[in-house]
């Protein structure tokens, strides 16, 4: 977390005393060796939480130990129903929160099916050990309404992708997380609008919070290779292999992947979070996250101007992710952090 978390506003006053309320309690992390999951490890740790986190494999996975984890445990997903139940019944008990980072690499029609099968699974296991609260990570591309224009700002609670519309295109991925997080609210008695519509399902069931975030950036902390999707784009295009023709008149929405995690966080420890929230810190045009590159590394060279009046950013409402009192990074900031990465890393 940003130095200041602990000081300001009644916001990040109240996140205090809740980080306080979370000494001594117990996480489970479900892909805790993957990019995101891996810093949620590490934010939890420094908050006080004892973290168990899920691998595939503990052997090679050693070094989320490092990043906080008190103790690691084989877990392996599968698209199929009920592939990890035995496991979570094994892993889950005597837990407070559980965190779904897990991803599938696959990006084809069985994506919807791991995505939608385990993210059920672990709500249902949640409310059977009775934790409290069950984090799902998700993505923007959830949120995309059909028509929604830029100019107006979406809210999480509002703006749901067509799940029909993203399978007849073949985005197998943004189709899996829209339909992982309807059936995952359904389990909990609530429908989009994150209204309980079904009594007898929201009785005992956990609190369910869902994070979306489109690019994300920041270090990764897993040793060895960068890897993952965002992280070796980003390298190519500071050397110049991608984005080199002309500059794109779009937006992209952004967010450190430590100000993820610590949103990610904050939802386990605000008893008042449930639903979705957006893990954006903010819509940036390509022409401005390029000049922030080059100038955290000047021997990146912008390209071509497009031509013509630029287009709007997206606009976003970020009251709810304001409410969970966690304060975002500068792009400069992260731009600043991620070459200092790549050039420890020697990609640059």
């Amino acid at each position: 977390l940003k130095a200041g978390f602990l000081r300001g506003s009644p916001a990040i006053l109240r996140a205090s005393r809740l980080a306080a309320q979370a000494m001594s309690k117990k996480a489970v992390v479900l892909g805790a060796s993957g990019y995101v999951g891996s810093h949620v490890v590490s934010t939890l740790a420094s908050r006080g939480w004892t973290v168990t986190g899920t691998v595939r494999n503990p052997d090679t996975a050693a070094w989320v130990k490092e990043a906080g984890a008190a103790e690691l445990k084989p877990l392996t997903m599968a698209p199929e129903p009920g592939s990890c139940d035995a496991a979570l019944d094994e892993i889950l008990p005597g837990h407070d929160a559980v965190f779904f980072c897990s991803g599938f690499e696959v990006m084809d029609p069985s994506t919807i099916d791991f995505m939608v099968n385990n993210a059920v699974a672990v709500v249902r296991a949640a409310r059977r050990h009775k934790v409290g609260v069950v984090v799902l990570s998700s993505s923007g591309g959830s949120t995309n309404k059909p028509g929604h224009p830029n100019e107006v700002p979406k809210n999480e609670i509002a703006n749901w992708s067509d799940p029909e519309v993203q399978k007849a295109n073949g985005r197998w991925s943004p189709a899996a997380k829209t339909l992982m997080e309807i059936n995952a609210l359904k389990e909990v008695g609530r429908n989009q609008a994150n209204e309980v519509v079904d009594a007898t399902a929201a009785e005992g069931a956990p609190r369910l919070c869902i994070m979306n975030p489109n690019l994300i950036l920041g270090p990764q902390l897993a040793p060895g290779a960068i890897s993952g999707n965002s992280l070796p784009w980003m390298v190519a295009i500071l050397k110049g292999q991608r984005m080199n023709d002309k500059i794109p008149n779009d937006s992209m929405s952004t967010i450190d992947v430590r100000d993820l995690a610590a949103l990610n966080v904050a939802c386990a420890e605000n008893p008042a979070a449930s639903g979705r929230y957006f893990g954006i810190s903010g819509a940036w045009r390509w022409e401005e996250i390029l000049t922030a590159l080059n100038k955290s590394y000047p021997e990146f060279k912008v390209p071509p101007r497009f031509e013509g009046e630029a287009a709007m950013a997206t606009q976003f409402d970020f009251s709810r992710r304001e409410s969970l009192g966690v304060p975002m990074r500068t792009l400069q900031e992260t731009c600043d952090d991620l070459v200092a990465f790549f050039k420890a890393r020697g990609a640059l």
